[in-house]
Protein backbone atom coordinates (compact mmCIF):
# COMPACT_ATOMS: atom_id res chain seq x y z
CA UNK A 1 0.00 0.00 0.00
CA UNK A 2 2.60 2.88 0.82
CA UNK A 3 4.85 1.61 -2.31
CA UNK A 4 1.83 2.38 -4.16
CA UNK A 5 1.78 6.34 -3.06
CA UNK A 6 3.96 8.79 -5.07
CA UNK A 7 7.63 8.96 -3.98
CA UNK A 8 7.49 12.36 -2.27
CA UNK A 9 4.61 11.32 -0.55
CA UNK A 10 6.80 8.48 0.63
CA UNK A 11 9.39 10.64 1.52
CA UNK A 12 7.76 12.91 3.54
CA UNK A 13 5.97 10.28 5.38
CA UNK A 14 9.13 8.35 6.12
CA UNK A 15 10.72 11.68 7.45
CA UNK A 16 8.80 11.87 10.07
CA UNK A 17 10.45 8.70 11.59
CA UNK A 18 12.97 8.11 14.11
CA UNK A 19 16.21 7.69 12.60
CA UNK A 20 16.40 4.00 14.91
CA UNK A 21 12.65 3.10 13.06
CA UNK A 22 13.79 4.08 9.85
CA UNK A 23 16.91 1.85 9.39
CA UNK A 24 14.96 -1.16 11.12
CA UNK A 25 12.34 -0.21 7.87
CA UNK A 26 15.19 -1.14 5.37
CA UNK A 27 14.90 -5.03 6.61
CA UNK A 28 11.15 -5.08 5.87
CA UNK A 29 11.03 -4.92 2.17
CA UNK A 30 13.84 -4.63 -0.39
CA UNK A 31 11.92 -2.56 -2.47
CA UNK A 32 11.44 -0.39 0.02
CA UNK A 33 15.19 -0.14 1.23
CA UNK A 34 16.50 0.56 -1.86
CA UNK A 35 13.85 3.88 -1.74
CA UNK A 36 15.30 4.55 1.44
CA UNK A 37 18.39 4.19 0.91
CA UNK A 38 18.98 6.17 -2.11
CA UNK A 39 16.35 8.92 -1.14
CA UNK A 40 18.57 12.31 -1.44
CA UNK A 41 15.83 14.15 0.46
CA UNK A 42 15.54 11.87 3.17
CA UNK A 43 18.84 11.43 4.19
CA UNK A 44 19.81 15.00 3.41
CA UNK A 45 17.14 15.91 6.05
CA UNK A 46 18.46 13.59 8.46
CA UNK A 47 21.86 14.94 7.96
CA UNK A 48 20.85 18.44 7.98
CA UNK A 49 18.93 17.68 11.86
CA UNK A 50 22.69 17.05 12.78
CA UNK A 51 24.62 19.24 11.46
CA UNK A 52 26.49 17.39 9.17
CA UNK A 53 25.51 18.87 5.77
CA UNK A 54 28.42 20.30 3.92
CA UNK A 55 27.67 23.10 1.72
CA UNK A 56 26.55 22.08 -1.16
CA UNK A 57 29.67 21.39 -4.35
CA UNK A 58 29.13 20.77 -7.80
CA UNK A 59 30.99 17.51 -7.25
CA UNK A 60 29.13 16.28 -4.07
CA UNK A 61 27.19 12.96 -4.49
CA UNK A 62 23.46 13.21 -3.31
CA UNK A 63 22.39 12.31 0.08
CA UNK A 64 22.17 8.59 1.20
CA UNK A 65 22.04 6.46 3.81
CA UNK A 66 25.93 5.53 2.70
CA UNK A 67 26.66 8.76 3.06
CA UNK A 68 24.65 9.54 6.34
CA UNK A 69 26.58 6.61 7.87
CA UNK A 70 29.90 7.66 6.98
CA UNK A 71 29.14 10.94 8.33
CA UNK A 72 27.27 9.96 11.37
CA UNK A 73 30.24 7.44 12.58
CA UNK A 74 32.33 10.41 12.19
CA UNK A 75 30.45 12.54 14.57
CA UNK A 76 30.64 8.99 17.03
CA UNK A 77 34.40 9.18 16.83
CA UNK A 78 34.70 12.82 17.40
CA UNK A 79 32.42 12.59 20.28
CA UNK A 80 34.99 9.50 21.79
CA UNK A 81 37.80 11.48 20.60
CA UNK A 82 36.48 14.56 23.23
CA UNK A 83 36.14 12.10 26.11
CA UNK A 84 39.06 10.88 25.80
CA UNK A 85 40.62 14.01 25.79
CA UNK A 86 38.55 15.09 28.82
CA UNK A 87 39.47 12.02 30.85
CA UNK A 88 43.27 12.48 29.59
CA UNK A 89 44.09 16.03 30.88
CA UNK A 90 41.32 15.61 34.50
CA UNK A 91 45.00 15.48 35.91
CA UNK A 92 47.14 17.81 33.62
CA UNK A 93 48.32 21.04 34.48
CA UNK A 94 47.02 22.54 31.03
CA UNK A 95 44.66 21.32 27.85
CA UNK A 96 47.24 20.58 24.97
CA UNK A 97 46.59 19.00 21.87
CA UNK A 98 49.93 17.43 20.00
CA UNK A 99 49.77 19.02 16.19
CA UNK A 100 50.84 15.14 15.11
CA UNK A 101 47.91 13.50 17.23
CA UNK A 102 46.81 10.23 15.07
CA UNK A 103 42.94 11.61 15.08
CA UNK A 104 43.84 15.61 14.45
CA UNK A 105 46.24 14.02 11.16
CA UNK A 106 43.19 11.51 10.34
CA UNK A 107 40.92 14.63 10.73
CA UNK A 108 43.03 17.24 8.64
CA UNK A 109 44.06 15.07 6.01
CA UNK A 110 40.47 14.63 4.93
CA UNK A 111 38.69 17.39 3.70
CA UNK A 112 35.75 16.64 3.95
CA UNK A 113 35.87 15.22 7.65
CA UNK A 114 37.85 18.27 8.63
CA UNK A 115 34.59 20.58 7.45
CA UNK A 116 32.13 18.15 9.24
CA UNK A 117 34.39 18.50 12.58
CA UNK A 118 34.78 22.32 12.36
CA UNK A 119 30.87 22.86 11.40
CA UNK A 120 29.89 20.50 14.57
CA UNK A 121 32.56 21.97 17.14
CA UNK A 122 31.77 25.38 16.19
CA UNK A 123 28.08 24.48 16.93
CA UNK A 124 28.89 23.23 20.57
CA UNK A 125 30.78 26.18 21.29
CA UNK A 126 28.72 28.84 20.01
CA UNK A 127 25.79 26.87 21.22
CA UNK A 128 23.49 29.68 23.08
CA UNK A 129 22.91 27.67 26.58
CA UNK A 130 26.45 28.42 28.27
CA UNK A 131 25.70 26.70 31.22
CA UNK A 132 25.42 22.85 29.40
CA UNK A 133 28.07 20.28 27.63
CA UNK A 134 30.81 22.53 29.35
CA UNK A 135 33.31 19.70 29.45
CA UNK A 136 32.62 19.10 25.64
CA UNK A 137 32.68 22.84 25.25
CA UNK A 138 35.96 23.00 26.70
CA UNK A 139 37.85 20.34 24.15
CA UNK A 140 36.05 21.44 21.39
CA UNK A 141 37.50 24.69 21.64
CA UNK A 142 40.88 23.24 21.93
CA UNK A 143 40.47 21.17 19.08
CA UNK A 144 39.37 24.19 17.02
CA UNK A 145 42.50 25.51 17.69
CA UNK A 146 45.06 22.57 16.78
CA UNK A 147 42.92 22.82 13.48
CA UNK A 148 43.55 26.30 13.05
CA UNK A 149 46.75 25.93 13.49
CA UNK A 150 47.17 23.58 11.26
CA UNK A 151 45.78 25.95 8.91
CA UNK A 152 48.07 28.61 9.57
CA UNK A 153 51.36 26.14 9.36
CA UNK A 154 50.16 25.28 5.96
CA UNK A 155 49.51 28.52 4.53
CA UNK A 156 52.64 29.77 6.45
CA UNK A 157 54.78 27.19 4.35
CA UNK A 158 53.48 28.22 1.32
CA UNK A 159 54.34 31.96 1.92
CA UNK A 160 57.67 30.98 3.29
CA UNK A 161 58.80 28.89 0.10
CA UNK A 162 57.54 31.60 -2.62
CA UNK A 163 60.68 33.11 -4.04
CA UNK A 164 58.99 36.58 -4.43
CA UNK A 165 57.04 36.35 -0.69
CA UNK A 166 55.71 39.36 0.87
CA UNK A 167 56.69 39.94 4.69
CA UNK A 168 52.91 41.26 5.10
CA UNK A 169 50.98 38.13 4.68
CA UNK A 170 53.96 36.20 7.02
CA UNK A 171 53.22 38.31 10.06
CA UNK A 172 49.57 38.12 9.62
CA UNK A 173 49.44 34.55 9.69
CA UNK A 174 51.74 34.83 12.87
CA UNK A 175 49.13 36.95 14.05
CA UNK A 176 46.36 34.72 13.50
CA UNK A 177 48.09 31.96 15.30
CA UNK A 178 48.01 34.28 18.96
CA UNK A 179 44.77 35.05 17.49
CA UNK A 180 43.94 31.08 17.26
CA UNK A 181 45.90 30.27 20.90
CA UNK A 182 43.43 32.93 22.54
CA UNK A 183 40.27 30.85 21.09
CA UNK A 184 39.30 34.15 18.81
CA UNK A 185 36.00 33.15 17.13
CA UNK A 186 36.85 35.19 14.11
CA UNK A 187 39.77 32.30 13.62
CA UNK A 188 39.05 29.41 14.92
CA UNK A 189 35.26 29.28 13.68
CA UNK A 190 36.48 30.61 9.78
CA UNK A 191 38.77 29.59 7.56
CA UNK A 192 42.71 31.40 7.34
CA UNK A 193 42.21 32.76 4.14
CA UNK A 194 39.07 34.57 5.27
CA UNK A 195 41.14 36.31 7.86
CA UNK A 196 43.65 38.37 5.35
CA UNK A 197 41.46 40.45 3.65
CA UNK A 198 40.54 43.66 5.97
CA UNK A 199 44.10 44.04 6.83
CA UNK A 200 45.21 44.03 3.16
CA UNK A 201 42.37 45.42 1.77
CA UNK A 202 43.37 48.42 4.65
CA UNK A 203 47.06 48.31 3.00
CA UNK A 204 45.82 48.40 -0.76
CA UNK A 205 43.78 51.74 0.09
CA UNK A 206 46.38 53.36 1.60
CA UNK A 207 48.63 52.82 -1.41
CA UNK A 208 45.61 53.62 -3.54
CA UNK A 209 45.81 57.19 -1.62
CA UNK A 210 49.47 56.89 -2.43
CA UNK A 211 49.21 56.86 -5.81
CA UNK A 212 46.79 59.35 -6.51
CA UNK A 213 49.27 61.79 -5.52
CA UNK A 214 52.17 60.42 -7.50
CA UNK A 215 53.32 60.42 -11.27
CA UNK A 216 55.73 58.18 -13.13
CA UNK A 217 58.82 60.27 -12.65
CA UNK A 218 58.35 60.89 -8.59
CA UNK A 219 61.63 60.51 -6.73
CA UNK A 220 62.55 58.18 -4.28
CA UNK A 221 62.30 61.43 -1.98
CA UNK A 222 59.13 62.67 -3.12
CA UNK A 223 57.80 59.17 -2.75
CA UNK A 224 58.30 58.85 1.14
CA UNK A 225 56.86 62.08 1.49
CA UNK A 226 53.68 61.77 0.12
CA UNK A 227 53.96 57.58 1.94
CA UNK A 228 54.74 59.99 5.29
CA UNK A 229 51.74 61.84 4.85
CA UNK A 230 49.01 59.75 4.15
CA UNK A 231 50.75 56.75 6.71
CA UNK A 232 51.07 59.18 9.74
CA UNK A 233 49.03 62.32 8.87
CA UNK A 234 45.65 60.74 6.74
CA UNK A 235 45.61 57.66 8.16
CA UNK A 236 47.09 58.45 11.86
CA UNK A 237 49.53 55.51 12.65
CA UNK A 238 51.53 56.06 15.75
CA UNK A 239 54.18 54.72 17.93
CA UNK A 240 52.62 53.12 21.45
CA UNK A 241 54.81 54.19 23.38
CA UNK A 242 52.50 54.37 26.08
CA UNK A 243 51.92 50.83 26.16
CA UNK A 244 54.55 49.44 24.34
CA UNK A 245 55.05 45.97 26.27
CA UNK A 246 51.13 45.11 24.69
CA UNK A 247 52.57 41.72 23.23
CA UNK A 248 49.31 42.67 20.60
CA UNK A 249 52.02 45.80 19.33
CA UNK A 250 53.23 42.84 17.30
CA UNK A 251 49.99 42.15 15.37
CA UNK A 252 50.43 43.95 12.24
CA UNK A 253 46.24 43.07 11.72
CA UNK A 254 45.98 45.17 15.37
CA UNK A 255 48.63 47.27 14.51
CA UNK A 256 46.29 48.73 11.54
CA UNK A 257 43.05 48.23 13.55
CA UNK A 258 44.57 50.19 16.56
CA UNK A 259 46.73 52.26 14.33
CA UNK A 260 49.34 51.92 17.37
CA UNK A 261 52.71 49.88 16.92
CA UNK A 262 56.02 49.32 17.90
CA UNK A 263 59.43 49.60 15.34
CA UNK A 264 59.12 46.23 13.93
CA UNK A 265 55.15 46.18 12.69
CA UNK A 266 55.28 49.50 11.89
CA UNK A 267 58.31 48.42 9.69
CA UNK A 268 56.43 45.50 8.16
CA UNK A 269 53.47 47.81 6.99
CA UNK A 270 55.61 50.47 5.61
CA UNK A 271 58.03 48.07 3.63
CA UNK A 272 54.83 46.68 2.30
CA UNK A 273 53.48 49.92 1.08
CA UNK A 274 56.61 50.97 -0.20
CA UNK A 275 57.16 48.11 -2.27
CA UNK A 276 53.95 47.87 -3.65
CA UNK A 277 54.86 51.72 -4.37
CA UNK A 278 57.88 50.83 -6.33
CA UNK A 279 60.81 51.44 -3.60
CA UNK A 280 63.62 49.15 -3.25
CA UNK A 281 63.30 49.07 0.91
CA UNK A 282 65.76 47.32 2.73
CA UNK A 283 64.97 45.32 6.39
CA UNK A 284 67.45 46.51 9.08
CA UNK A 285 67.44 44.66 12.46
CA UNK A 286 68.83 47.25 13.92
CA UNK A 287 69.15 46.81 17.81
CA UNK A 288 66.37 47.53 20.13
CA UNK A 289 65.10 49.55 16.89
CA UNK A 290 63.76 48.44 13.72
CA UNK A 291 64.98 50.31 10.64
CA UNK A 292 64.36 50.52 6.86
CA UNK A 293 66.99 51.50 4.30
CA UNK A 294 67.23 52.78 0.25
CA UNK A 295 69.35 54.73 -1.44
CA UNK A 296 68.67 58.16 -2.27
CA UNK A 297 68.05 59.83 -5.57
CA UNK A 298 71.80 61.11 -5.10
CA UNK A 299 73.38 57.04 -4.88
CA UNK A 300 73.74 58.03 -0.72
CA UNK A 301 72.16 55.04 1.61
CA UNK A 302 69.72 56.40 4.18
CA UNK A 303 67.49 55.18 7.12
CA UNK A 304 63.58 55.71 7.96
CA UNK A 305 62.70 55.53 11.36
CA UNK A 306 59.25 54.29 10.89
CA UNK A 307 58.12 54.54 14.64
CA UNK A 308 59.06 58.18 14.45
CA UNK A 309 56.53 59.34 11.61
CA UNK A 310 59.45 57.80 9.10
CA UNK A 311 62.03 60.21 9.83
CA UNK A 312 64.91 59.93 7.76
CA UNK A 313 67.96 59.93 8.70
CA UNK A 314 71.74 59.29 8.47
CA UNK A 315 73.98 56.31 9.74
CA UNK A 316 75.12 58.14 12.71
CA UNK A 317 71.94 59.71 13.62
CA UNK A 318 70.57 55.76 13.77
CA UNK A 319 73.14 55.60 16.42
CA UNK A 320 71.64 57.98 18.43
CA UNK A 321 68.06 55.93 18.66
CA UNK A 322 69.50 53.47 21.62
CA UNK A 323 71.85 56.49 24.24
CA UNK A 324 71.72 54.38 26.92
CA UNK A 325 73.10 51.06 24.99
CA UNK A 326 76.30 53.11 23.89
CA UNK A 327 76.20 51.26 20.26
CA UNK A 328 79.66 51.91 18.75
CA UNK A 329 79.57 52.12 14.66
CA UNK A 330 79.58 48.59 13.49
CA UNK A 331 78.35 47.13 9.89
CA UNK A 332 76.69 44.35 11.15
CA UNK A 333 73.78 46.82 12.94
CA UNK A 334 73.42 48.13 9.11
CA UNK A 335 73.25 44.92 7.17
CA UNK A 336 69.68 44.02 5.86
CA UNK A 337 68.17 40.86 6.30
CA UNK A 338 66.14 38.40 5.11
CA UNK A 339 61.74 38.50 5.60
CA UNK A 340 62.56 35.26 7.53
CA UNK A 341 65.10 37.23 10.03
CA UNK A 342 62.35 39.77 10.96
CA UNK A 343 59.41 36.99 11.12
CA UNK A 344 61.61 35.12 13.46
CA UNK A 345 62.36 38.29 15.56
CA UNK A 346 58.53 39.21 15.25
CA UNK A 347 57.51 35.66 16.89
CA UNK A 348 60.68 36.21 19.50
CA UNK A 349 59.37 39.69 20.30
CA UNK A 350 55.61 37.80 21.04
CA UNK A 351 56.99 35.24 23.26
CA UNK A 352 58.77 38.52 25.25
CA UNK A 353 56.20 40.42 25.56
CA UNK A 354 53.79 37.65 26.45
CA UNK A 355 55.94 36.88 29.70
CA UNK A 356 54.87 39.57 31.01
CA UNK A 357 51.85 38.82 31.48
CA UNK A 358 50.05 38.13 34.44
CA UNK A 359 49.47 34.69 35.33
CA UNK A 360 45.52 34.47 34.65
CA UNK A 361 45.81 36.85 31.76
CA UNK A 362 44.35 35.55 28.38
CA UNK A 363 43.15 32.44 29.72
CA UNK A 364 46.58 30.95 30.25
CA UNK A 365 49.86 32.22 29.78
CA UNK A 366 51.48 28.99 29.94
CA UNK A 367 49.77 27.64 27.21
CA UNK A 368 50.01 30.65 25.16
CA UNK A 369 54.09 30.70 25.59
CA UNK A 370 54.57 26.94 24.54
CA UNK A 371 52.37 27.45 21.90
CA UNK A 372 54.49 30.57 20.54
CA UNK A 373 57.73 28.41 20.94
CA UNK A 374 55.69 25.42 19.07
CA UNK A 375 55.07 28.16 16.27
CA UNK A 376 58.76 28.92 15.96
CA UNK A 377 59.75 25.16 16.16
CA UNK A 378 57.69 24.16 13.13
CA UNK A 379 58.35 27.49 11.30
CA UNK A 380 61.91 28.02 12.03
CA UNK A 381 63.17 23.65 12.66
CA UNK A 382 67.08 25.52 12.69
CA UNK A 383 66.15 27.46 15.26
CA UNK A 384 67.83 25.15 17.70
CA UNK A 385 67.17 27.32 20.56
CA UNK A 386 63.47 27.19 20.20
CA UNK A 387 63.40 23.54 19.90
CA UNK A 388 65.06 23.65 23.30
CA UNK A 389 62.84 25.94 25.00
CA UNK A 390 59.97 24.00 23.56
CA UNK A 391 61.38 20.62 24.98
CA UNK A 392 61.82 22.27 28.04
CA UNK A 393 58.17 23.40 29.01
CA UNK A 394 56.99 20.04 27.06
CA UNK A 395 59.15 18.15 30.17
CA UNK A 396 58.24 20.88 32.67
CA UNK A 397 53.97 20.08 32.25
CA UNK A 398 54.74 16.74 31.31
CA UNK A 399 53.22 16.83 27.95
CA UNK A 400 53.94 14.82 24.89
CA UNK A 401 55.00 17.16 21.62
CA UNK A 402 55.77 14.24 18.69
CA UNK A 403 57.24 17.00 16.76
CA UNK A 404 59.92 16.91 19.01
CA UNK A 405 61.02 13.71 17.61
CA UNK A 406 62.67 15.99 14.52
CA UNK A 407 65.37 17.49 16.84
CA UNK A 408 66.50 14.08 19.00
CA UNK A 409 69.85 14.43 17.13
CA UNK A 410 70.50 17.91 18.63
CA UNK A 411 68.59 17.06 21.83
CA UNK A 412 70.23 13.49 21.80
CA UNK A 413 72.21 14.18 25.72
CA UNK A 414 68.48 15.15 27.36
CA UNK A 415 65.69 12.81 24.96
CA UNK A 416 66.76 9.66 26.92
CA UNK A 417 66.01 11.62 30.23
CA UNK A 418 62.93 13.56 28.68
CA UNK A 419 61.33 10.03 27.43
CA UNK A 420 61.80 8.36 30.37
CA UNK A 421 60.40 11.19 32.20
CA UNK A 422 57.19 11.64 29.63
CA UNK A 423 56.57 7.85 30.52
CA UNK A 424 57.20 8.43 34.51
CA UNK A 425 54.25 11.28 34.10
CA UNK A 426 52.09 9.51 32.30
CA UNK A 427 52.64 6.53 34.59
CA UNK A 428 51.18 8.46 37.32
CA UNK A 429 48.24 9.99 35.71
CA UNK A 430 47.39 6.59 35.08
CA UNK A 431 48.09 5.50 38.65
CA UNK A 432 46.31 8.52 39.80
CA UNK A 433 42.95 7.50 37.45
CA UNK A 434 42.84 4.16 38.90
CA UNK A 435 43.35 6.00 42.61
CA UNK A 436 39.99 6.63 43.21
CA UNK A 437 38.34 8.65 46.30
CA UNK A 438 35.54 5.90 47.18
CA UNK A 439 34.10 8.04 49.88
CA UNK A 440 33.33 11.03 51.33
CA UNK A 441 34.74 11.44 54.91
CA UNK A 442 32.52 12.97 57.06
CA UNK A 443 35.17 16.05 58.35
CA UNK A 444 35.04 16.70 54.73
CA UNK A 445 31.52 19.05 54.56
CA UNK A 446 31.65 20.87 50.97
CA UNK A 447 30.72 18.78 48.02
CA UNK A 448 32.21 19.23 45.00
CA UNK A 449 30.77 21.14 42.65
CA UNK A 450 29.36 23.87 45.39
CA UNK A 451 29.75 27.32 44.84
CA UNK A 452 31.37 28.76 48.08
CA UNK A 453 32.66 32.05 49.13
CA UNK A 454 36.23 32.86 50.55
CA UNK A 455 35.24 34.15 53.76
CA UNK A 456 38.58 36.70 53.61
CA UNK A 457 39.38 37.41 50.59
CA UNK A 458 35.61 38.01 49.56
CA UNK A 459 35.75 35.93 46.07
CA UNK A 460 33.60 33.55 44.72
CA UNK A 461 35.12 29.91 43.68
CA UNK A 462 33.83 26.41 42.98
CA UNK A 463 34.77 23.28 44.33
CA UNK A 464 36.16 20.62 42.29
CA UNK A 465 38.62 18.51 44.61
CA UNK A 466 39.59 18.29 48.46
CA UNK A 467 42.33 16.18 50.33
CA UNK A 468 41.72 15.63 54.52
CA UNK A 469 44.54 17.47 54.93
CA UNK A 470 47.03 20.03 53.48
CA UNK A 471 49.10 18.10 51.14
CA UNK A 472 51.35 21.48 49.63
CA UNK A 473 54.97 21.51 50.74
CA UNK A 474 56.22 23.34 54.20
CA UNK A 475 57.24 26.08 52.18
CA UNK A 476 54.06 26.67 50.86
CA UNK A 477 52.07 26.27 54.21
CA UNK A 478 54.72 28.76 55.90
CA UNK A 479 54.21 31.38 52.74
CA UNK A 480 50.77 31.22 52.64
CA UNK A 481 50.38 31.33 56.87
CA UNK A 482 48.48 28.02 57.39
CA UNK A 483 50.16 27.88 60.92
CA UNK A 484 47.61 30.78 61.65
CA UNK A 485 44.75 29.45 60.83
CA UNK A 486 42.42 27.95 63.63
CA UNK A 487 42.82 24.01 62.58
CA UNK A 488 46.30 24.69 60.82
CA UNK A 489 46.84 22.11 57.80
CA UNK A 490 45.17 19.21 60.01
CA UNK A 491 41.45 20.27 58.19
CA UNK A 492 40.45 19.45 54.79
CA UNK A 493 41.53 21.75 51.85
CA UNK A 494 39.55 22.37 48.51
CA UNK A 495 40.62 22.77 45.40
CA UNK A 496 38.62 25.29 43.80
CA UNK A 497 38.11 27.97 40.89
CA UNK A 498 37.86 31.26 41.23
CA UNK A 499 36.15 33.73 39.62
CA UNK A 500 39.29 35.86 38.53
CA UNK A 501 40.28 32.93 36.53
CA UNK A 502 42.88 31.59 39.03
CA UNK A 503 43.19 27.75 40.73
CA UNK A 504 43.68 27.87 44.44
CA UNK A 505 43.66 25.93 47.51
CA UNK A 506 41.57 26.87 50.37
CA UNK A 507 41.32 25.98 53.76
CA UNK A 508 37.90 24.40 54.84
CA UNK A 509 37.72 26.63 57.55
CA UNK A 510 37.67 29.88 55.04
CA UNK A 511 34.98 28.75 53.15
CA UNK A 512 31.12 29.49 53.32
CA UNK A 513 28.47 28.85 51.69
CA UNK A 514 26.75 31.38 49.35
CA UNK A 515 24.25 32.06 46.80
CA UNK A 516 25.01 30.16 43.35
CA UNK A 517 26.48 31.89 39.96
CA UNK A 518 27.85 30.37 37.28
CA UNK A 519 31.56 30.70 37.64
CA UNK A 520 33.08 31.63 34.01
CA UNK A 521 36.41 30.08 34.25
CA UNK A 522 38.78 28.29 31.35
CA UNK A 523 38.92 25.18 33.17
CA UNK A 524 35.45 24.94 34.19
CA UNK A 525 34.45 22.71 31.90
CA UNK A 526 37.70 20.23 32.52
CA UNK A 527 35.24 18.90 35.69
CA UNK A 528 32.15 19.68 35.25
CA UNK A 529 29.59 18.70 32.38
CA UNK A 530 26.87 21.23 33.42
CA UNK A 531 25.61 24.08 35.33
CA UNK A 532 22.29 23.42 36.81
CA UNK A 533 21.62 26.58 38.61
CA UNK A 534 22.14 25.50 42.05
CA UNK A 535 25.44 23.74 41.89
CA UNK A 536 27.87 22.32 38.90
CA UNK A 537 27.43 18.49 37.81
CA UNK A 538 30.69 16.43 37.69
CA UNK A 539 31.55 15.33 34.26
CA UNK A 540 33.01 11.33 33.53
CA UNK A 541 36.58 12.73 34.50
CA UNK A 542 35.58 13.92 37.84
CA UNK A 543 33.65 10.62 38.64
CA UNK A 544 36.10 9.21 37.92
CA UNK A 545 38.53 10.76 40.31
CA UNK A 546 36.10 10.73 43.05
CA UNK A 547 34.38 7.59 42.45
CA UNK A 548 31.53 7.78 44.80
CA UNK A 549 30.22 11.01 42.59
CA UNK A 550 29.28 8.20 40.34
CA UNK A 551 25.78 7.86 41.55
CA UNK A 552 25.15 11.67 42.19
Amino acid sequence: MLLELPPELIENILSYLHLSDLLNLTTVNSQLCEAIRHSHRLWNHHLKVRGLVLPSSDGESPASLDKFKVRYEWIRALERYLDELSLHHIHCQIVEIDLEDGFVVACYSDPECREITVRYLSDIVTSLNQYTRLTARLYARHLLVVLAQLDILSELQKVTDSSARSLLPASLLVSRWVGACLCEPAIIHNSVNSQCIPAEDTIEEIVGQCRSQLTPASKVEEVLEVVNKVLYEDFGLQNNSENYYDFENNRTDKVLYNRKGIPITMAIIYHEIGTKLGLNLSLINFPRHFLLSFVSSEGVTMYLDCYNSGEIMTRSQCLQLCPMADIADNDAYFQSVSGDAVLARLIRNTITFSQMLPPVAYNNREFFILNLYKLMAYVFPSDFDSAIHTFNLSRDFGIRCNFLQRFKHILSEKWGDYERMIESIEGSLQRLRSREKPAKPSQVRFNIGSVMLHKRYNYTCVLYGWEEECTMSPQWQTQNGIANLEFQGDQPFYRVLAEDGSERYVAQENLQETRSVFISHRDVGKYFSLYDGERFVPNNALRSKYSYLKGT
